[in-house]
């Protein structure tokens, strides 16, 4: 029987229009005996502001895991050090085509550089603050990620051709435009099986779902794993299932009611 429902959202859950399925408040609402995670490189704020009529019926990995959210607390929390968030703000100071962004506790922080880079920030992030001394608001508060947006779609290339680190960190691609840093020990599974301890829910009663790299630890954490139709071709290959519709055809819906 599964227990734990792990939905990443952009390219799965989220159709292209970043909208969830209408019948999903619902579900949630009709299926109390079941946890349903939404794990997403996202604002724990944004998240809450898009979900707001279940937002307390729901389970939250936000950040791609550094911190895992439910009824009002923070239950997990894996920041980064202050010196290692100026670090790497120093390997990407700003330059037109990588941009980065401070995803902080309270807060996300990104230059008043304008252009895309402003315009897609304030898609995911519902609190953020516009200051061209990104080092000061690393030191203001408690830092979850840097994140890299990279314009015209090429966060792969400029992921591919990144040196190794052996410093603590990880890079991670999230997306066609995004990239993320943020401490090792970070990412979706392991926030994923901190609510599993918690709830006392092993790995063959969990469930997850996704579209991208990102969501490699997710499946990893979870006995079945659904890629959706329209996920990148690497995560097909390491999944369980792949869904029958896209996230554009409620592939995950779908998918909820053949598991039921």
């Amino acid at each position: 029987m599964i227990k734990i429902v792990a939905l990443d959202l952009d390219g799965t859950l989220l159709d292209s229009k970043k909208r969830f399925p209408p019948e999903f408040p619902s579900w949630v609402k009709s299926h109390p005996d079941t946890v349903f995670v939404l794990a997403s490189g996202r604002q724990i704020y944004a998240l809450l502001e898009q979900f707001s009529e279940i937002k307390d019926d729901l389970w939250y990995i936000a950040e791609n895991g550094a911190c895992v959210y439910h009824a009002g607390e923070f239950l997990y929390i894996d920041s980064m050090k202050t010196s290692d968030s100026l670090k790497v703000l120093d390997e990407f100071p700003g330059n037109g085509i990588c941009e980065p962004l401070v995803c902080g506790l309270e807060s996300a922080y990104v230059r008043n550089c304008g252009g895309q880079a402003k315009e897609e920030s304030s898609k995911y992030y519902a609190r953020i603050e516009y200051n061209d001394d990104l080092a000061s608001c690393a030191k203001k508060d408690r830092i979850l990620k840097i994140a890299v947006f990279v314009n015209d779609y090429r966060a792969e290339e400029v992921y591919s051709a990144l040196p190794e680190r052996n410093d603590g960190l990880s890079v991670l691609l999230s997306g066609d435009s995004w990239i993320d840093i943020a401490n090792s020990s970070v990412g979706k599974g392991a926030a994923l099986k901190a609510i599993q301890s918690r709830l006392g829910v092993s790995r063959e009663e969990t469930a997850a779902f996704g579209d991208y790299l990102n969501d490699v630890s997710l499946f990893e954490a979870a006995g079945e794993s659904y890629a959706m139709a329209n996920a990148h071709p690497d995560l097909k290959q390491i999944s369980k299932h792949i869904t029958r519709y896209t996230n554009d055809e409620n592939g995950v819906m779908e998918a909820l009611k053949e598991m039921s």
